[in-house]
């Protein structure tokens, strides 16, 4: 998958590179990073070179531990070599080597010293940014400004809204000072006479439409919303969630949603609020949108579709709810890792597929050496190894097909004979 940045860093400085990773690609920026990136059966040092050329910018987690890499020396060495641009983020207060220090110079750090760590990473992804605008034709410029694109779509009241990824063309308009003071005037004409005749029943919500009315409480006064219940979502940007159905008022809803969310992530934020059902998707490169309808097939249809708008990758649900409370459901990620010695991590139940592998590859690692992330699910997943070392893995809706897959595969590539290693759904079931 083409990609804009090569994350250069230390195995031991994975969980900050982690964290760059996944706000950089939540922010629309598409990353390559090791082991994650690396295609199973491919050279290591093939798929760096490869990965390297194909970037328009370095990031270099600098660190002790980077500083004592060799592999980092010679990933940076290619990438000035070939004129991309290197930036380093200090994560510690440490001068780099002087073979370091040959290719990079103090003005062009980026230090992360102080926390919060979330701050400075957000200032390297406006950096990056900027130097990727540069890069980009003028013509393409415009389009990556642009963070939020909104449809509504027909009379059948589907709306679905793609968050910051990928965004649709627009256009900017210039205005005269004479015509701006014009258009405040109008507006305040409009204003004062919507007070005037609108007495006590202002209030809205972004589910109206003309069909109904939503009076200052948000209950529903037209007769035929009467009845109607209210959910909401509430997401972080590493994907955690809370969600609430079945509340009388929105202001419920969406207050349950995030005490919810907040009783287990930080920086919880509210995405939607609805009174029919809705339908959150997202593709494994983090990209999302959802739909909203009465029908809960609609309501999928419309997420997903809007999804594939802006990426090549599945887009599947990931979270499904009518505010009735007669659906709730949320697709969970899990993740298998491997190790040289067949050793394994697998982790379940995270709202992410980054989660996840971050989670699978941190209990490979305490087991065993080169652990490298095999798959990572929301249906059930399988692993299995020959006496060889050479593994077959698969997932399936159902763990019998996952299971018979990776023996297919494992024997296909290996001429001893192949065990199971690990069986496991992404809701931590060993079977489904």
């Amino acid at each position: 998958m083409a990609h804009d940045v090569f994350i250069s860093h230390s195995g031991k400085d994975k969980t900050v590179a982690d964290a760059v990773c996944a706000t950089l690609e939540k922010g629309g920026t598409r990353c390559w990073i090791a082991p994650r990136d690396v295609v199973p059966g491919t050279q290591w040092g093939e798929a760096i070179i490869d990965a390297i050329s194909n970037c328009k910018v370095m990031v270099l987690v600098f660190s002790s531990n980077a500083n004592e890499s060799q592999q980092i020396v010679r990933e940076v060495e290619r990438a000035v070599n070939k004129g991309i641009p290197v930036i380093p983020f200090r994560v510690e207060d440490v001068d780099p080597n002087k073979s370091l220090e040959y290719y990079i110079s103090a003005p062009h750090w980026l230090d992360a010293l102080t926390p919060p760590l979330e701050k400075h990473i957000e200032q390297l992804n406006s950096t990056i940014k900027l130097l990727i605008s540069k890069q980009e034709p003028p013509s393409q410029r415009d389009e990556t400004q642009r963070t939020e694109t909104k449809s509504d779509i027909g009379t059948n009241n589907i709306e679905t809204i793609q968050e910051p990824y990928k965004e649709k063309e627009g256009s900017t308009l210039s205005f005269s000072p004479k015509l701006i003071g014009g258009g405040i005037a109008v507006l305040l004409l409009i204003l004062i006479g919507f007070l005037v005749f609108s007495g006590d029943n202002g209030g809205g919500d972004n589910n109206t439409d003309n069909t109904g009315i939503a009076n200052e409480n948000d209950t529903v006064v037209d007769p035929s919303y009467d009845g109607k219940q209210w959910g909401a979502l509430a997401l972080t940007p590493s994907g955690g969630w809370g969600f609430s159905t079945n509340q009388p008022t929105k202001q419920a809803a969406e207050q349950e949603a995030m005490v919810k969310c907040s009783s287990k992530n930080p920086d919880c934020e509210l995405k939607k609020s609805f009174y029919d059902c809705m339908v959150y998707a997202r593709a494994e490169d983090e990209t999302t949108a959802w739909g909203t309808h009465a029908n809960l097939d609609t309501a999928r249809e419309a997420a997903v579709s809007k999804c594939h708008e802006f990426t090549t990758e599945t887009c599947s649900s990931h979270v499904e709810l009518c505010a009735d409370g007669s659906v709730k459901r949320v697709n969970v990620w899990g993740a298998i890792a491997t190790a040289d010695d067949g050793n394994h991590g697998q982790a379940w139940n995270y709202p992410s597929r980054v989660g996840a592998e971050a989670a699978a590859l941190r209990e490979c690692q305490k087991e065993g050496p080169n652990c490298i992330v095999r798959t990572s699910f929301t249906n059930c997943a399988a692993v299995a190894r020959g006496e060889d070392g050479a593994l077959g893995w698969a997932k399936y809706d159902y763990m019998d097909d996952a299971v018979n897959a990776a023996y297919k595969e494992c024997e296909e590539r290996s001429s001893d004979e192949c065990r199971l290693l690990i069986k496991i759904c992404a809701d931590g079931k060993e079977d489904n």
